[in-house]
């Protein structure tokens, strides 16, 4: 007998899609914690050029590491998740719409939801990895991320002033940043891809307390057999020639995903 699972119009559905879907709807999901580090360093152009596709322009040499701790996740029954990404501005020259935001060159996060939700879905370059939580002596606070114990990544901020509501309010004036990816499925038994083109995935943050201090990153590449499948990233990343650090901070507040506005990106 032939089985009975149809697909439905107007429908979402995650894998495995034979246990049903729901109908669509313009999903915006609140992150209700936020705390974030945030370091951003110069770097060579030619170099970074390397890793952003030809649809898009680089407006800077600048890269920017970011740790963000989550909590009170609203979709997720209030629970938390970590992610460390790595990003650059970038202008999409695809359309004439004109946008600009940031390409995340890979985010790292710690739990399997929103690694698939980010990631086939909207195009974001999600791969898990161990992140830790942020932790502090006095007013050194640091973090890192492993893979099978072998840590790959640390992240170091030394807070000093914390900014005023001025500087708040002017950093909440420009609330939604463009996420841009790139969704890509490969062909099944030959090269090539049965799906490729880029993605905007818009995100909405508020900012409530905020302080710049001082910052770093440090990497430890991994060999094939420490990480089998990110050990090419990871060492691309490593070798991104740092010629300065432009600045450093660290941010409380809450986040909005606007999952239902994502888009392919023509």
């Amino acid at each position: 007998m032939r089985g009975k699972f149809r697909f439905q119009k107007n429908y979402v559905y995650k894998m495995p899609v034979h246990f049903s879907g729901n109908p669509f709807f313009p999903v915006r999901t609140t992150h209700g914690d936020m705390t974030g580090i945030q370091v951003q360093f110069e770097t060579d152009e030619e170099t970074l050029l390397q890793y952003i596709p030809g649809d898009f322009e680089l407006l800077e040499p600048a890269v920017t590491v970011q740790f963000v701790n989550f909590r009170d996740v609203e979709w997720m029954s209030n629970g938390e998740y970590r992610l460390i990404q790595v990003s650059v501005p970038v202008r999409y020259e695809g359309n004439d719409e004109g946008l600009a935001g940031v390409y995340p060159l890979v985010i790292w996060e710690n739990k399997a939801c929103p690694i698939l939700g980010g990631r086939e879905e909207d195009g974001m370059p999600k791969v898990f990895a161990d992140v830790a939580s942020e932790r502090h002596i006095g007013d050194h606070w640091f973090t890192s991320a492993s893979y099978e114990c072998c840590t790959f990544i640390k992240m170091h901020f030394w807070r000093k002033e914390e900014l005023d509501e001025k500087a708040i309010s002017k950093m909440n004036e420009k609330a939604v940043t463009n996420n841009f990816g790139w969704r890509y499925l490969p062909n099944l038994g030959k090269g090539g891809a049965s799906l490729s083109h880029a993605t905007l995935y818009p995100q909405e943050s508020r900012v409530t307390k905020a302080w710049k201090g001082d910052g770093c990153v440090e990497w430890n590449e991994l060999t094939a057999e420490e990480h089998p499948l990110q050990c090419r990233a990871i060492a691309s990343l490593a070798n991104l020639p740092v010629l300065k650090y432009s600045y450093a901070m660290m941010l409380k507040g809450y986040a909005r995903l606007n999952v239902g506005d994502s888009r392919v990106l023509p």
